[in-house]
């Protein structure tokens, strides 16, 4: 019996060797997983932080847009109310001188008939 007894202990240790060697190799195994769950860790902590700095750009560029829309669609308000001044302007520039060339031709009818009335009275 002792030595079915040390046949037996042999076997068991051996296999516990066996699976002491499979424990060691998992060990690494989830070792190295590890390393690697912490290169993704720190690869998700950089990719957030580029995120919320690109987040912060765009926060950026649009309230620059915005002051830009802003600045653009009163300087056109502006311009619009200089154009609307000129024609104004224009449009009472060109009363005044219709009203003067009315005159001028009435004048100048009257000036004719003047020079009729002369012409018959001398000649």
């Amino acid at each position: 019996m002792d030595a079915e007894l040390k046949e037996m202990f042999g076997m068991i240790i051996g296999k516990l060797d066996s699976l002491d060697q499979k424990v060691g190799s998992l060990d690494q195994k989830v070792g190295s997983l590890d390393q690697k769950v912490d290169s993704l860790d720190k690869k998700v902590t950089k990719n957030s932080i580029d995120i919320e700095s690109i987040r912060t750009d765009i926060k950026t560029i649009v309230e620059v847009q915005k002051a830009y829309i802003e600045k653009n669609e009163r300087d056109h308000e502006e311009i619009i109310t200089l154009i609307n001044h000129e024609i104004s302007l224009h449009s009472a520039i060109l009363k005044n001188v219709s009203s003067d060339v009315r005159g001028l031709e009435e004048d100048q009818k009257i000036l004719e008939r003047e020079v009729l009335s002369i012409k018959r009275k001398i000649g």
